[in-house]
């Protein structure tokens, strides 16, 4: 692939990083130009989700940037977990907050928003499954346990919610006071990130060659957002947050680095960590 195809990959997700460090920065972290409609509980968590798109979500997209730049052939790879992590968390921001105004600020979430998704797909024809590591069919399956696992950890949290809509009762007192922000969290996680990290575990885990192109980035994905949810509990518990306790920071906080390590580990083989850029298909069954 020529470089000047590439072109378009790697300004976007300079762009990206850019955007979400110009998003963060005018939010209630730092100059609190923006003011959402949230309750209290949620603006600290907005807070921790910010530091980390500030800290390492916008730092990812530059550097899959210069990788694509550089045409590193985990270049796209790594380019899709933080465009992904935007167009998920930037439908949040739009849709959240319940607006009952025009806000300055949306043509800056839209915009963060639709670029997100422009750039998962730049960047999902982009990967070359001939590049994917050659690591052995036993690894091949424990990455695909290892990202089921992430499925069922997600499902899990919504178990109360399904066991409440069988007896009809009302949401919880936290989740009330932001519901829009709930179901919108709700219809990303059960309806998109559950049935698609099934499929690509599943396709995966039978050697299915789109399944192991699609398990990469959605590993990575799935270090950003623990991460993210685990900065909200710690800013929850700082600032005294009713809902914040130190057991739900040491659990989510234990979460996201077990989630990281596992990701980390899934993605040495890219660069020559205990692995080596496959020469041919990504495995033996292809269909």
């Amino acid at each position: 692939m020529s470089r000047e195809t590439d072109r378009p990959l790697w300004i976007g997700l300079v762009v990206l990083g850019v955007a979400l460090a110009i998003n963060s920065l005018l939010g209630p972290l730092a100059a609190a130009v923006v003011e959402y409609p949230f309750s209290q509980s949620m603006v600290n968590q907005t807070i921790g989700l910010d530091a980390v798109s500030l800290a390492v979500v916008a730092p990812w997209s530059l550097l899959a940037a210069e990788a694509v730049r550089r045409k590193h052939h985990a270049g796209p790879i790594l380019a899709i977990p933080p465009a992904a992590y935007s167009a998920y968390m930037f439908s949040q921001y739009v849709l959240g907050p319940t607006y009952l105004e025009y806000p300055a600020v949306m043509p800056l979430h839209l915009g963060i928003f639709v670029l997100g998704w422009v750039l998962v797909v730049l960047a999902w024809v982009r990967i070359d499954v001939s590049d994917l590591p050659t690591v052995g069919e036993r690894r091949w399956r424990i990455y695909a346990g290892g990202v089921g696992f992430f499925a069922f950890f997600t499902f899990a949290r919504y178990v109360p919610s399904f066991v409440g809509m069988a007896s009809g009762e009302p949401i919880s007192e936290e989740f009330a006071q932001d519901p829009t922000m709930f179901w919108t969290i709700f219809l990303l996680d059960v309806g998109v990130v559950v049935p698609a990290t099934i499929g690509a575990s599943v396709g995966a885990y039978r050697g299915r060659a789109w399944g192991r192109k699609a398990l990469y980035p959605l590993a990575g994905w799935f270090a950003l957002v623990p991460i993210s949810v685990s900065a909200m509990s710690i800013v929850m518990y700082l600032n005294d947050d009713p809902y914040g306790s130190l057991g739900s920071v040491a659990f989510l906080t234990s979460a996201a680095v077990a989630f990281t390590a596992f990701v980390v580990w899934v993605h040495l083989p890219l660069f020559g960590g205990d692995g080596s850029p496959d020469t041919g298909p990504a495995s033996e069954t292809t269909g």
